[in-house]
């Protein structure tokens, strides 16, 4: 990334490091409550994380917790309201707009609907060109080049640069895509439930070329999802979301062989078991009660009026993010010691 952009507080270990992210959206009914009433819904509160060249970091919760807003700030679609986004020491979140190009140049997302993603009036090979239009110093024969190098790269043949969207199938546009990503040769990529849209025979199809091109480009993940089977398969590392925060965050390994949080216990009792035998040994646990608003957040730990571990205590002293182990991190005041959860999927 270009130097004009000044650096500050990069430890050269990280690519990504997000300090204290907050996105408050203003929901204050009409202009009667004056500045000091106004009402906020917090969809990400105090989120912090850090993510080495490489990794893959899986964000993970229900609907409405806070993954897609979190990855919509780091790359700037949204403002944040407070904190740090450290991309290679440059502080995202305070890149003037006339020079985010430079930022999304090395940061990209791959969206979730490959049916509105993409413009229905484009050509494949002015889909993937976009980004490179920008770029004065190609001449139009080196841009279709590398469309139909992107179009190989993603497993789709080249006479397929002339078609329109609404030929392809889900997957294929969702391959699309990912090939309009990789166009400006980024170093992070933020996948946004990439796969929640297809169906299930082609989803195994897009993980497994997400993590071939990871090793082939040396790329890095943010992987976004609410289905724990595809976080498990992708991830080095799994941050689990709650309300607009993490709640516990390990290691893959760790995470899914000894879950500490009854919020990640209850993710993971209710994943479906296709084995009858395992079936029926499997804990069953069900998360009563609904989410609760994060416009006006329970008081204490958030997850209290849903937890069947909760106590007097809960409901009144939020619990701080500490590490029980080296590399595995929980906000409880209860922390779920190995062997009384529910164990890894699949094993």
């Amino acid at each position: 990334m270009s130097e004009k952009i000044k650096k500050s507080g990069f430890s050269g270990d990280y690519l990504l490091e997000v300090r204290g992210l907050k996105k408050y959206f203003d929901i204050t009914a009409g202009f009667r409550f004056g500045k000091t009433n106004r009402r906020y819904l917090r969809a990400v509160d105090n989120v912090s994380f850090a993510l080495r060249p490489g990794e893959t970091l899986g964000l993970v919760g229900e609907s409405g917790c806070g993954k897609s807003t979190t990855g919509n700030c780091i790359i700037r679609l949204l403002d944040p309201t407070e904190g740090e986004i450290l991309f290679e020491g440059i502080d995202v979140a305070k890149v003037p707009e006339r020079r985010l190009q430079l930022v999304r140049k090395e940061i990209q997302m791959i969206f979730q609907d490959p049916y509105s993603s993409l413009n229905p009036r484009l050509r494949v090979k002015d889909l993937i060109a976009e980004p490179f239009w920008s770029d004065k110093s190609m001449s139009s024969a080196q841009r279709e080049k590398e469309i139909y190098r992107l179009l190989e790269i993603v497993g789709l043949p080249r006479d397929y640069a002339g078609r329109f969207p609404h030929e392809f199938s889900g997957g294929q546009r969702q391959r699309i895509g990912i090939a309009r990503a990789l166009a400006r040769k980024p170093k992070l990529i933020i996948c946004d439930e990439p796969i929640s849209a297809l169906d299930v025979s082609i989803q195994a199809q897009i993980l497994n070329l997400l993590a071939a091109l990871q090793k082939e480009f040396a790329l890095t993940y943010i992987f976004i999802s609410h289905a724990l089977a595809s976080i498990r398969y992708v991830s080095t590392q799994v941050a689990v979301m709650y309300l607009g925060r993490i709640v516990e965050f390990a290691d893959t390994e760790t995470l899914f062989r000894e879950p500490s949080h009854p919020y990640t216990e209850g993710l993971m009792a209710a994943v479906p078991v296709s084995d009858p035998a395992l079936r029926e040994n499997k804990k069953r646990i069900i998360l009563e009660g609904d989410i609760p608003s994060p416009a006006a957040p329970p008081s204490g730990c958030h997850f209290h009026p849903r937890c069947r571990y909760a106590d007097a205590v809960c409901g009144e002293v939020s619990p701080s993010f500490m590490e029980i182990k080296p590399g595995h991190c929980v906000a409880c005041h209860h922390p779920l010691k190995p062997g009384d959860a529910i164990s890894a999927i699949g094993s």
